[in-house]
């Protein structure tokens, strides 16, 4: 019977693993090289075997002193953070050349005798562009949020660092170039390397500049070899113009090469388009204070086109709202005092706007910024940002007031936090958002004297799924499990997913059965799912349930590690069942 599983374990190494697999013996000359490895390295089994591993695929010879540590009896993990790959296999991938790898290796032993190593090799590609586009994108939220808080605050020099800044963290480009449109000519302000002299290409309908000039859109070129594109590095293979648009004109235009082809994503020309956008904003708002200090009358003209809403008051009382301004409030039948702003202040944020006028009026500060809340007309709430400062109007004390919607920038903010406390592929709080939630539900249970449940959940046969069917099918189980567990448990629940195949909930209770009506309704979900449910898997969990009483208070960790034991004990009795 031992051998015949042996034999099984060995063909199924052989010729069915999802990992590379290959054994040396201690002078490092292979003994087995697995399907896996021909396939992606194309490197035979009759061509390897008895030969020495350096020899063959010399590549792997930089990783010798850890050969040398395994067969000093460790046991040695290369991650892909250490080193992308142990053996370079090509593969087809718009981002890496290389398959990336993740390397166990340890000793093979017979008794306590060392007699070669092992090595399994793990194709983690997939799952290192998750990781890397989960960070992208929480790097461009904060750059976009960064430039938007900056919008009353920046001049043109701190607006054209922020902007050169902002498009390198995006797009990670090593060609950048910012360029200013003045009197129709092309200025540049920053740049990563010396821009070429294209003054010759200027003039020709194939200069990207001049058709972003005259189009007035962002042009994408993933390969310009293709292409008869003209004011562009020669070296370069791929270029991205993204137009900073005002209301009138083109104010500039941001150009990143890249020596890749298609080496710029949807996503990123959107978070770039968006920059610029804000970009424009801001600068639009410089020229427009810079214009109420020359004249009056060029003021006016300009605060007219701003996309910020401007107004000015004396003795209270508005003498000047630019549209914009009444815009952004919803269109107010009447605007006449600071009353008739007031009301229109979220009644939680009046006194404190009101607070912040009286000590502009007072001259307490030379001006302030502050954000505050509005209902609009249609009863919309929106998040505005405030500027007031002193000015002279005709020669008497008056206050210019500023508003800008952003609204937009609060729900990126908002995305920016659901981001630090929620679990990239279910979509459920991960441990730090539970951890965060749960002391804020134990404080409630405490004030109000009502008991809680916290319910500690396992995936069953996660492994198995994983390796029978790949770990695309693996993630489909815990996402298929998380929606079973939004569907059974109530809004106000508390539901996350701890990692791997763990979940924890926990609610407050009101009855001392809910417990067992709970897990009544879970297990009734899962059986329908299971039954409807056209899955190569079946959903299978073990769960360990503990109450928690205020009259008998414990730690959160302590209640978190009794439902884990319980879980682990009802998880033992299955298996035991199973072998039996």
């Amino acid at each position: 019977m031992n051998e015949l599983f042996l034999s099984s374990l060995i063909t199924w190494l052989e010729e069915y693993s999802i990992w590379g697999i290959f054994i040396t013996d201690t002078n490092f000359k292979v003994i087995f090289w697995n399907k896996w490895l021909e396939v992606n390295t194309g490197i035979k089994k009759e061509n390897i075997i008895g030969q020495n591993i350096f020899e063959v695929v010399p590549q792997i010879k930089r990783f010798e002193n850890y050969f040398q540590q395994v067969l000093q009896g460790s046991s040695v993990i290369l991650s892909q953070r250490f080193d992308k790959y142990l053996i370079p296999i090509e593969i087809k991938d718009e981002e890496y050349k290389y398959m990336q790898q993740t390397v166990q290796m340890f000793p093979l032993l017979e008794g306590n005798v060392e007699k070669g190593i092992i090595a399994i090799i793990e194709d983690v590609t997939d799952r290192v562009k998750r990781e890397e586009n989960y960070k992208k994108q929480i790097r461009s939220l904060k750059v976009l949020n960064d430039i938007q808080k900056s919008i009353f605050t920046l001049d043109r020099e701190e607006l054209f660092d922020k902007l050169f800044e902002g498009a390198i963290k995006i797009s990670n480009a090593p060609f950048v170039y910012l360029f200013l449109i003045k009197d129709g000519n092309f200025l540049l302000k920053r740049s990563t390397k010396s821009v070429l002299d294209y003054s010759k290409d200027l003039e020709s309908p194939s200069c990207i500049l001049k058709k972003v000039l005259s189009e007035r859109r962002t042009i994408y070129i993933p390969y310009t070899g293709e292409t008869d594109i003209k004011c562009v590095n020669p070296v370069s293979n791929s270029v991205l113009a993204v137009p900073i648009l005002g209301k009138e004109k083109v104010l500039g235009i941001l150009v990143l090469e890249s020596l890749e082809r298609n080496s710029f994503k949807q996503d990123d020309i959107l978070n770039l388009e968006t920059l610029t956008m804000q970009a424009a904003i801001i600068f639009e708002n410089i020229e427009l204070l810079e214009a109420l200090r020359e004249s009056e009358a060029r003021y006016r003209v300009l605060a007219e086109q701003s996309l910020t809403g401007v107004s000015l008051l004396q003795d209270n009382k508005f003498i000047y709202t630019n549209s914009r301004f009444v815009e952004i409030l919803g269109y107010p039948p009447r605007l006449e005092t600071l009353n008739d702003f007031t009301k229109y202040v979220y009644e939680e944020d009046k006194n404190r706007f009101l607070e912040r006028y009286n000590q502009i009026l007072e001259n307490t500060f030379e001006y302030i910024i502050d954000e505050i809340r509005i209902r609009k007309i249609n009863n919309e709430i929106a998040y505005l940002e405030i500027s007031m400062v002193n000015v002279l109007y005709k020669g008497k004390k008056s206050i210019l007031l500023s508003i800008l919607d952003i609204t937009y920038r609060k729900k990126l903010e908002e995305e920016l936090k659901l981001l630090s406390i929620t679990d990239a592929l279910t979509g459920l709080y991960n441990r730090r958002g539970f951890m965060t939630l749960a002391e804020h539900t134990f404080s409630i249970a405490n004030r109000l004297n009502k008991k809680i449940i916290v319910m500690f959940i396992d995936l069953d046969h996660m492994k198995e799924i994983n390796d029978k069917y790949g770990h695309q099918v693996g993630d489909q189980a815990l996402i298929d499990l998380a929606n079973i567990l939004r569907e059974t448990l109530r809004q106000n629940d508390l539901i996350a997913r701890f990692g791997g195949d763990e979940f924890v909930i926990m609610g407050i209770i009101g009855e001392e059965n809910h417990k067992e009506i709970v897990l009544k309704r879970l297990l009734e979900k899962i059986e329908e799912f299971n039954s409807k449910q056209d899955r190569p898997y079946k959903i299978s969990i073990s769960i360990g349930i503990v109450t928690y009483d205020p009259k008998n208070p414990v730690s959160l960790e302590d209640l978190l590690q009794k439902a884990d034991e319980i879980m682990y004990e009802q998880k033992r009795i299955k298996k035991e069942k199973l072998k039996g």
